[in-house]
């Protein structure tokens, strides 16, 4: 009672089981869990964001944790990560993804100060973790990384160097791969899975870069899937040799056949997260609610087309 929050430890329990209910009762109704990262709102407190988040109908989470978010570690005290945590409890979301953007090729006078960000993005991430699942934390290669042609190894070391160094921490790497970067199509994807064959590294399937870049759908699927670990999807097209990236249900991607193809992969256990680019979230007009509802309601259908 006296910290505002009448018998905590059983609302906790309470509330884990209403989620392992509702989520029995969803399984039921539904293949696919869909999720929203706080990737897109940016803009917005994150105790008012998650609630806005599975009031638009979202069953799985993804908490941001870069340098310009407001969930940032060096941003957020520890007070304010137990409050998230028990938000996350209180609200029937199972341990949230981690958007973590670490430059895993930071050049050598950089590193040092990467990997004490990293570690302050692991040890952040534990607190916000409420189950016993792995943490699944996403990364690109980061902005450090070399041409493929001439640094393909180096990004590879690299990873396993990420990798072993999350092993320590619970932590499981899902490597994205990012359209207008030298690490951008499936088969690199692939590549550097067989490469570094790392129980703690895996593959962020965001086919949405691989879209852009040329490749087809459902091929980047059926590679992809042996080693993913989370689903990303928004659109977008290449014009002018520039990216342009559009919300999922905006573009061209089909997302029927999509998730279709994830069934195909036997990958109904990973949620699909919709995910919304800066190039939106930071225009102008830019209205968060309205985005997620919108695209909440592209991926609800395409879910409901294939279960």
């Amino acid at each position: 009672m006296q910290d505002g929050r009448p018998l905590r430890e059983q609302d906790e329990h309470n509330a884990a089981y209403s989620s392992l209910i509702a989520k029995t009762i969803s399984g039921l109704q539904m293949t696919f869990e869909l999720g929203y990262s706080t990737c897109a709102l940016k803009m917005m407190d994150p105790f008012e964001a998650l609630p806005m988040i599975k009031d638009v109908g979202y069953e799985a989470l993804e908490i941001a944790l870069a340098d310009d978010w407001p969930t940032a570690p060096h941003k957020f005290s520890a007070e304010k990560r137990g409050d998230l945590a028990w938000l996350i409890r209180d609200l029937g979301f199972s341990s949230p993804l981690i958007f973590g953007l670490i430059d895993v090729c930071a050049p050598a006078e950089s590193q040092d100060a990467e990997r004490k960000k990293t570690l302050a993005k692991f040890a952040m991430a534990a607190e916000l973790h409420i189950d016993d699942s792995p943490i699944l934390m996403t990364t690109t290669a980061g902005h450090s990384a070399p041409a493929w042609d001439i640094g393909r190894e180096q990004i590879r070391d690299r990873f396993v160097e990420l990798a072993d160094l999350a092993a320590e921490h619970n932590v499981v790497i899902a490597i994205e791969a990012h359209a207008g970067t030298d690490f951008e199509t499936p088969e690199k994807a692939v590549w550097m899975m067989e490469q570094t064959q790392h129980p703690n590294l895996k593959l962020d399937l965001d086919v949405s870069h691989f879209h852009v870049e040329g490749s087809e759908v459902g091929h980047s699927v059926d590679l992809c899937a042996p080693h993913a670990a989370m689903v990303h999807v928004k659109d977008g097209e290449k014009v002018d040799g520039e990216v342009q990236y559009s919300l999922p249900g905006a573009g061209s991607i089909d997302l029927t056949a999509f998730i279709a193809s994830l069934k195909a992969n036997n990958l109904e256990h990973l949620p699909v997260f919709a995910e919304v680019s800066v190039q939106q979230s930071g225009a102008p007009g830019y209205d968060p609610r309205a985005t997620a509802e919108f695209t909440y309601a592209a991926l609800n259908t395409a879910r409901n087309a294939v279960a």
